[in-house]
């Protein structure tokens, strides 16, 4: 972009470049067959390990691999397959991995070219997240582990009357499907070794020989067996379809049947147009990964696109069929059921409602009116009640089309609507029934009283994974697909299921929770993928500086911000989040096969409340999900802070036998401000007279402050254990009785200004790099 910025016809210039490129990668694809190409580009970009070689990943092999297969699929091809006795060893080897550079350098000036159309023209508010979208789908294979994206998969297709329905539509299932393509990828990776290994043979042969001048015919061997492995001829690598049957014991009509559906057709298509559509998004292999040569052999480019493209095909064959219906209810169902089931994972004891009908009003007549009397029947799918926190998950499973996710703004608007508008929207109407009834008048049950609740979160749930634009969440609310008012988290299961195993303790899953639905988070970090925002979360807290303005403005305790305060705030700016998978990667890998190494979990860092969050989880004390989320969310600092008030609160023993205590309070809006009281309990007082002087001061220091929730830790002097926990969640509304009661408190305006409880401090971790944000 710097370079082509100097030129005053950019565009000009891109087209020039790319002209030169195109012409010079086809001038030397064509002297190959099509299937050589492929297997030369396997070997180039994807990772292999064999006899202790290794060919690590590299950074966007599959495009690179696929986007050259394609390019051989649209040239003439020579009429030959090679020859492993003339060519010299390692050649196309080494070319192989200079035609992956060149289809790189291809895309870069592809998407330098969007860029600047973009710049010259007026932005649309969908374009930045179809571009998002479209450099997902160039880039990204799959955002989830294989071994989840295979349990849903086979759940989906493994249901009832699905399969014969299949079989007689297509002449065969998914598990067919999946059986065949796999085991066609794995014929053409024997092959690879059976190479490899002859390579290995024939090279020890010749050290065993004890030749000191080899001969002419030892080198023809040498020769034709390093080019036979490094770059096979093209009779050496694809695979006919009676050697998949005989290999998994099936009938051949099958394997036939399923190569040929699968088999990728360009057509009479021009190279150039195939490129432009790739980058673009529109990615042929991604619905049929499957090469068919002009012999009626077959082959994959790779096997990362076995499964997304079964579903995405045998799900439009269904929608020929009868049972389309029935299939699009189970899909439905299955993503509740796995939502459902990952969320109680990380909510013991909650309460869930599944599949539920309630009560709105049908307008704005009703609206006025007692609930009782509401006659607009609308569904919920999930409602997670624990103690005073509720979660709502809207779950859509609606497939996103593969012209979406090319990033075509109409299909990509269409689905987005279906699958985050609508989610959305459906959560935030029964947040309002909630925030504003105190309740939910279900269609079969009655009434559920939730005036406790103050704390609601909402989840909008995807099947399809959404990298690339579910962490967009500014641009989604720019583009009018999420109110900022009501901004879910938007999830794809698998997202979810690795979050919820990953993640020890509850409070670390509500509080990433709050974070990530800050609205202001996705205008302060840009990360590609969920993952990626989660595991920044557990490193440095995903944290964005509160305006110190409006927290004077709502916190009657907060002084007058400082210049300091002013400037973090205009300095937050907005940061790119890396990849930061990998150790997570390994985690999961060495989970799932006990022959690897074991690996470390990701933990969360920098917070030592985390023993007192544990305990209250422990000990159950209404309210603990709540409060030990409040309490991880401080700054390390202000953590180390809150671990010392007891000890020295119980080190200093009043002299009169009363009990000593501190309060604090903390947040950074009346929304999330929380007021916790450290408090003792003497030896020989009665333990319900402690806790009740706790209660009362609690309550009225809470209305003082106009804080809606609060607790007091209650500490035993002579065992130093914490003994209770008061929560209160009363709503500080006008009480003449209260404003008598708060007279003996220290006023608001003497109190010292505490710290926001997410200032950010430097890590002696990272000192040698750069200063990061933390809880």
């Amino acid at each position: 972009m710097k370079e082509i910025s100097k030129n005053s016809a950019p565009l000009d210039e891109i087209d020039r470049l790319i002209r030169v490129e195109l012409t010079e990668l086809t001038t030397k694809l064509e002297q190959h067959r099509p299937e050589r190409i492929i297997e030369l580009a396997r070997l180039a970009c994807l990772p292999w390990n064999m006899a202790g070689m290794i060919k690590p990943d590299t950074d966007g092999g599959p495009a690179k691999a696929e986007l050259l297969a394609l390019i051989a699929l649209t040239t003439d091809g020579a009429d030959n397959d090679g020859s492993a006795t003339d060519e010299i060893p390692n050649s196309l080897y080494q070319a192989a991995h200079e035609w992956a550079e060149s289809v790189e350098k291809l895309i870069e000036l592809l998407q330098a070219r969007e860029f600047v159309t973009m710049s010259e023209k007026t932005a649309d508010d969908l374009d930045r997240i179809a571009f998002s979208a479209r450099s997902t789908e160039v880039w990204l294979r799959s955002s989830s582990y294989p071994d989840m994206v295979k349990s849903t998969h086979d759940a989906l297709f493994e249901h009832e009357a699905i399969p014969a329905a299949l079989s007689a539509l297509l002449g065969f299932d998914a598990s067919d499907a999946y059986r065949v393509l796999t085991r066609l990828h794995d014929l053409q990776v024997d092959a690879m070794n059976d190479r490899l290994e002859e390579f290995l043979d024939v090279m020890g042969a010749v050290s065993e020989s004890g030749e000191t001048a080899p001969t002419s015919e030892t080198l023809k061997k040498v020769r034709i067996a390093i080019n036979i492995a490094w770059q096979p001829t093209a009779d050496l690598v694809a695979v006919s379809t009676a050697a998949v049957a005989d290999s998994l014991g099936v009938e051949i009509d099958v394997v036939e049947a399923v190569l040929n559906w699968f088999a990728v057709d360009l057509g009479e298509q021009d190279t150039h147009v195939v490129l432009e559509s790739f980058v673009k998004g529109d990615n042929p292999f991604r619905t049929n990964p499957v090469v068919r040569t002009e012999r009626g052999e077959f082959m994959l480019v790779h096997d990362a696109l076995v499964l997304p493209a079964i579903r995405e095909n045998l799900e439009q064959a269904l929608k020929t069929s009868q049972k389309w219906e029935q299939y699009q209810k189970w899909r439905g169902d299955l993503l509740e059921d796995l939502g459902r089931t990952a969320l109680e994972r990380v909510l013991p004891g909650a309460t869930t409602y599944s599949a539920f009908d309630y009560f709105v009003p049908a307008n704005e007549q009703e609206a006025l009116v007692s609930p009782s009397e509401y006659t607009k029947k609308v569904e919920g799918d999930l409602l997670f009640i624990l103690d005073d926190v509720a979660i709502i998950v809207e779950a859509k499973a609606a497939a996103i089309t593969p012209a979406a996710r090319a990033g075509e703004t109409r299909k990509l608007r269409r689905s987005l609507t279906d699958i985050i508008t609508k989610a959305s929207s459906q959560a935030a109407r029964l947040q309002k029934r909630i925030e504003d009834d105190r309740g939910v008048r279900f269609h079969e049950s009655g009434w559920l009283d939730l005036d406790h609740i103050r704390e609601i979160h909402t989840i909008a749930l995807s099947l399809d994974d959404l990298s690339g634009v579910a962490t967009a969440t500014s641009d989604l609310v720019q583009a009018g697909f999420l109110d900022a008012s009501h901004i879910p988290w938007v999830v794809s299961v698998h997202d979810l299921q690795v979050i919820v195993d990953v993640v020890d303790r509850p409070a670390e899953f509500l509080l990433y929770l709050r974070r990530r639905r800050d609205p202001e988070v996705s205008l302060a970090y840009v990360a590609p993928d969920e993952l990626d925002l989660f595991l920044y979360f557990y490193e440095a807290g995903l944290y964005v500086v509160p305006d110190p303005q409006l927290m004077t403005e709502q916190l009657p305790y907060m002084h007058s911000p400082s210049k300091g305060d002013l400037r973090r705030r205009a300095k937050q700016g907005r940061s790119l989040i890396t990849s930061r998978t990998g150790p997570l990667d390994a985690w999961h890998s060495a989970k799932l096969d006990p022959a690897l190494p074991r690996v470390n979990k990701p933990v969360l860092t920098g917070s030592p409340m985390i023993p007192l969050a544990e305990k209250l989880q422990k000990l159950g004390f209404y309210g603990w999900l709540s409060l030990g989320a409040t309490l991880l969310s401080g700054s390390t600092k202000a953590q180390k802070d809150f671990s010392r008030i007891s000890k020295n609160l119980l080190a200093h023993p009043r002299d009169d036998g009363r009990e000593r205590s501190q309060a604090v309070p903390i947040g950074s809006s009346l929304s999330n401000a929380w007021l916790l009281i450290w408090m003792t309990r003497p030896a020989g007082r009665d333990v319900e007279d402690v806790i009740q002087v706790g209660r009362e001061y609690l309550r009225a220091k809470k209305y003082q402050l106009k804080i809606n929730r609060g607790a007091v830790f209650l500490y035993d002097e002579a065992t130093k254990e914490l003994i209770n926990v008061t929560y209160d969640g009363t709503l500080p509304t006008p009480d003449p009785m209260m404003d008598r009661a708060i007279v003996g408190l220290v006023p608001v305006d003497k109190m010292p200004s505490p710290p926001p409880p997410n200032a950010k401090r430097a890590s002696k971790g990272t000192a040698k790099r750069k200063k990061r944000k933390k809880r």
